[in-house]
């Protein structure tokens, strides 16, 4: 329950004063996410037994000298194979190593060490490390009738008689500040992953000081923060707070500095939360690690982070993380994150403002034949805002767009430079349809799309507005639509403005 509540925050609350309005208010903690600075890094992960996994294969429990000496045995076999891959012609320098969730390592990877690790039978897979950013939302939003009194996503809600006491929460975000009224008493000695060695503390930007990393500060304050105005209050007042800094200014692919984690020093820090004092014993470990960042489109069910969450719950932790901040549909529509989409992890949504999700009515006729009529939901985040009417133009499967394929939109034009479906609803043949080819008949003059199939509300189009309505058909009507055209008699299709 604590879990629950202290997460709430995290995926909805959590705010930012500098972020936008509208959709690029939901990409990060300074609006439109920073283009971040990974190089060649990449996370490896390795057969050797970690620490969580001997204590699996004991039930669950191990005494003080069992997990040390678990740990140190896990290490030293991550450092026999790092021996082997030298000798193989793949020396490493670690930046992270990770003996106590999983058995691995993170390091720039150049070419050469790459083909030894792929043919390495010490080796269980090869991961490039990505960008996290920090789960915001704006005062905007904040300030809207679906935060108002009794909408159950205001920050001072609470469960009567539970307030978090004897609780540590690791918070795995930007840094702190320490020395904040309202949450400096619950605050435990912090671990910063970013400026190994440092305090966790709230970092001001090199580049402009004064403008110090706020978003952990927030989401501390939302978790234990007491005393504050008018007796406003965190979820779990009388928790403690272990602040773990895994995200911070650091520098970006312009040359500049920005705000934002990877997830090799996400990993760092869940190993950080599961041994704070790094004594290889892991009964002193957070009951919770709050992950205040979120990795976009990064909801792999295997990986490092599905290793390292399944490896924390083995160890008595449970990480918790945000969900749905993600893309420039967020505000109507978001996509799953990690580590929130990972299996093991206790994922909680950002907030939808929305009381019910827009639909169109839809009409679609062949002379006085009538194929379809009432209203749907809409599969993209684009809402017509007025009536579309377009003849229905169904595709060749050699048509579908292919991810990265050549050809690209120019297949949708003919020997004439004439556009194929220019004005028209094209319906996509059968076959998962993506975002690409619905962009390519969009960039070609299509006015609507129409799929094989019903489709979520939302579901297309969440990585980015793709211009046209897309609308999933029920089963059984895009194949009449097709047989009616392969004999010549025509399709309308007829869309009312969004509602």
């Amino acid at each position: 329950m604590l879990a629950a509540l202290a997460l709430l925050a995290a995926g909805a609350a959590a705010r930012t004063d500098e972020a936008p309005g509208g959709a690029e208010g939901w990409q990060g903690l300074l609006g439109a996410r920073p283009a971040p600075q990974l190089g060649d890094r990449s996370i490896v992960v390795l057969r050797a037994p970690s620490l969580a996994g001997r204590v699996r294969r004991a039930g669950g429990t191990a005494t003080e000298a069992q997990m040390k000496g678990w740990t140190r045995a896990a290490r030293d076999a991550q450092e026999r194979i790092l021996t082997l891959l030298a000798f193989r012609g793949a020396p490493i320098e670690p930046e992270h190593s990770y003996v106590r969730l999983f058995n691995g390592f993170a390091a720039p990877l150049d070419a050469r060490a790459l083909a030894v690790l792929g043919r390495a039978k010490e080796v269980v897979g090869v991961y490039p490390v990505r960008a996290a950013y920090p789960a915001a939302e704006t005062r905007s939003v904040l300030a809207t009738d679906a935060f108002a009194p009794g909408s159950g996503r205001r920050a001072d809600i609470a469960v009567p008689g539970l307030d978090g006491s004897g609780v540590e929460i690791a918070l795995l975000d930007t840094g702190v500040d320490l020395d904040h009224t309202y949450i400096r008493d619950s605050l435990l000695p912090g671990i910063d992953i970013v400026d190994p060695g440092g305090d966790a503390g709230a970092a001001e930007n090199p580049t402009q000081p004064g403008r110090s990393e706020r978003h952990g500060t927030e989401l501390a304050g939302l978790i234990v923060g007491e005393d504050g105005p008018a007796g406003l209050h965190g979820v779990a007042p009388k928790a403690f707070v272990r602040p773990i800094r895994v995200a911070g200014w650091q520098p970006d692919a312009t040359g500049d500095v920005a705000v934002y984690s990877r997830s090799d020093q996400v990993l760092a820090g869940l190993e950080a939360a599961v041994d704070p004092d790094e004594d290889g014993d892991a009964h002193d470990a957070a009951r919770i690690a709050l992950v205040g960042v979120v990795q976009p489109y990064a909801s792999f069910a295997d990986g490092p982070l599905q290793r390292a969450v399944t490896g924390a719950l083995a160890l008595g932790t449970l990480v918790v993380a945000p969900s749905g901040n993600d893309g420039p549909a967020g505000p109507s529509f978001g996509s799953l994150g990690g580590p929130g989409g990972v299996p093991g992890a206790l994922a909680v949504a950002a907030a939808d403002s929305r009381r019910t999700s827009p639909v169109v009515h839809v009409l679609l006729r062949s002379g006085l034949g009538v194929l379809l009529s009432g209203k749907q939901p809409l599969g993209g985040a684009v809402l017509p805002q007025e009536a579309v009417t377009a003849p229905v133009a169904a595709l060749p499967a050699r048509a579908t767009a292919v991810v990265g394929g050549a050809g690209g939109v120019e297949r949708q034009f003919d020997a004439r430079g004439y556009s194929k479906v220019a004005g028209s609803a094209a319906l996509l043949p059968p076959g998962a349809p993506t975002p690409e080819a619905v962009r390519e008949l969009a960039t070609a003059g299509a006015r609507a799309v129409l799929v094989d199939g019903p489709l979520p509300a939302g579901s297309l189009g969440i990585d980015e507005a793709l211009g046209v309505p897309i609308l999933g058909l029920p089963a059984g009507v895009a194949d009449e639509i097709r047989g009616l055209l392969a004999t010549g008699r025509p399709v309308e299709l007829a869309l009312g403005a969004a509602s």
